[in-house]
């Protein structure tokens, strides 16, 4: 992991993704890129110089941004790893999104909202473009991670072929925290194998990393994301990573139960696609 990229306005939740960044860096040696979007209809990388004079309030805010987030984070989230800080100005999903791509990130940590979202916020009102389109893992946090909650992960999936891919990729970061990992099984009424099935697929799908501390379990729930976050809740772990379909160009209010979880949970839930 090279790079970490951190949207961040400010909020007590963008603050959670900028301390759990620092503790992935710190770890990984990875650059952490800090990008914070001035939100506008007007796309300021595309504008002519001469243009960008006839937008003073928008210079303004440019200066001001510049002056004041270095110190802010120097104040708020001191570290010996100095983030590329980035100020933009346009539509925040595409300026996130096209810094993604332009410095080949790794990993994105995002604040997320979830319940009683305080409008205004570009985070909160672009998380679900920015996982179903980011070409790399996102990890949501509503509040920050310390070093412990590494150690202790969940894996919940359906443990088909795309899942197997997805956690191939997320293998070096297992090794990295030396952590656990809990393999889940959602058994609900509308999608129900016999647990002994179930049990025999999530093996299958372990072969090949025995060096990983893997445990296997089959839960029962009304629904999915229930049974993950009581899952969760009961045996104490922070973070939930997810095998998430990708939903890029689909409808916005075809969600998906990786940002169900999201919204639902207080825990932290990477969404890692079989083609990051």
């Amino acid at each position: 992991m090279k790079t970490i990229l951190v949207p961040f306005d400010f909020s007590e939740y963008a603050l959670a993704a900028l301390l759990t960044a620092k503790k992935i860096a710190a770890k990984t040696e990875a650059q952490l890129i800090c990008v914070s979007v001035i939100p506008s209809e007007i796309d300021w990388d595309l504008l002519p110089e001469k243009a960008r004079l006839a937008h003073p309030e928008l210079l303004e805010e440019l200066e001001e941004a510049h002056l004041r987030i270095p110190e802010y984070l120097k104040m708020v989230a001191p570290t010996k790893i100095q983030p590329l800080l980035l100020v933009k100005i346009g539509v925040p999903t595409e300026q996130i999104l096209r810094e993604i791509v332009k410095h080949k990130v790794d990993l994105v940590v995002l604040g997320a909202y979830g319940k009683g979202f305080a409008a205004g916020k570009f985070i909160g009102s672009t998380l679900q473009k920015v996982l179903r389109n980011a070409p790399c893992p996102v990890l949501a946090v509503k509040r920050a991670l310390d070093g412990n909650a590494f150690r202790k992960i969940a894996f919940a999936s359906i443990f088909d072929a795309p899942a197997k891919k997805a956690f191939s990729s997320f293998v070096p970061f297992i090794k990295l925290f030396t952590a656990s990992v809990h393999l889940v099984y959602v058994n609900t009424p509308e999608h129900f194998i016999n647990s002994s099935d179930a049990e025999r697929q999530m093996k299958t799908f372990s072969k090949g990393n025995e060096e990983i501390t893997l445990h296997i379990h089959v839960v029962n729930d009304k629904n999915s994301v229930d049974g993950i976050h009581s899952f969760c809740v009961e045996k104490g772990i922070a973070l939930v990573a997810l095998h998430s379909e990708d939903k890029k160009g689909k409808p916005s209010y075809q969600v998906g139960t990786t940002e169900t979880l999201i919204f639902k949970s207080d825990r932290a839930v990477l969404s890692i696609k079989s083609s990051d």
